[in-house]
This record gives C-alpha cells, structure tokens and sequence, in this order.
C-alpha cells in the first residue's frame, strides 16, 4: 500500500498508522515537496515501488487532480503489475484500506467508495437531530 500526497499529509498518514498499528513493512508512502518537480516525484516513486514486480498495490492520494495522482497514473499505464488507484483520502479511509489489505483489492476498491461516503458527517445535522430526538423524549 502506498500512500501519496502533496507535502507532510503522506508522512503524517504513515506515522499516524504507525503509532496505531506499529511498523508495518507492507506499507510506504512518497511525497512531492515543496520546491520538487513532478520528475523528482517520479524518481522517488520509481525508487520506492518495484512497479514491474508481480504484487499488487493499492495507491492511495490526496488528490484526483494533483501532480501525485498524476504521477502515479502514468506508472499505473506502463505497470506489469496489478495496481489500483484512488484519490480523495482521509485518515479513516486509510485505516480502513489497511485492515482490508488481504482481501481482493477490486472489492477493497469498492468498499473504500462506500465507505468513504460514509465519512463525511455533517456534525452540526447530527447534533440538531440527536437535540431533536431527545426533546421528543
């Protein structure tokens, strides 16, 4: 599992996983900097994932139009191994790519679309109904 982002967002995702799961060897992450180009990101990649290896990978990024995504869509193309790819991430959304990691990566794909629909709460809406619900009682 990669987990791709512009700036500390990678890093601060991988550390966090860390602290709640412990090192884990099946999970990296790559960032493009401030100042780097998209051809030092390219670099980084390709020196972090063997993209010609038979494993599967999960590509996890920050944004769908961002110069990371694109990165990795380029690879994604000329990859010789089973990769997939999504963007729009948040913490819960890696948690939860990461417990599912064993599982077919297309339904985990699937599952994390859903899932992350379910992760946007509007607290306020909540917040009135829960108030709502309990001046009824």
């Amino acid at each position: 599992m990669l987990i791709l982002s512009h700036g500390a967002l990678a890093s601060g995702y991988y550390q966090t996983m860390k602290m709640i799961l412990g090192e884990e060897p099946n999970l990296t992450y790559c960032a493009l900097e401030e100042g780097e180009s998209s051809e030092e990101l390219e670099h980084k990649l390709a020196s972090i994932i063997d993209w010609g290896s038979g494993s599967p990978l999960l590509v996890m990024a920050d944004i769908y139009s961002g110069s990371p995504c694109r990165t990795a869509i380029m690879h994604l193309f000329k990859a010789k191994k089973e990769c997939y790819l999504i963007a729009g991430i948040n913490l819960p959304l890696v948690m939860e790519a990461y417990m599912q990691r064993n599982s077919d990566l297309q339904t985990v794909l699937d599952h994390l679309v859903e899932t992350a629909k379910d992760n946007v709460i509007n607290v306020n809406e909540r917040l009135l109904k829960v108030k709502e619900n309990s001046e009824d009682e």
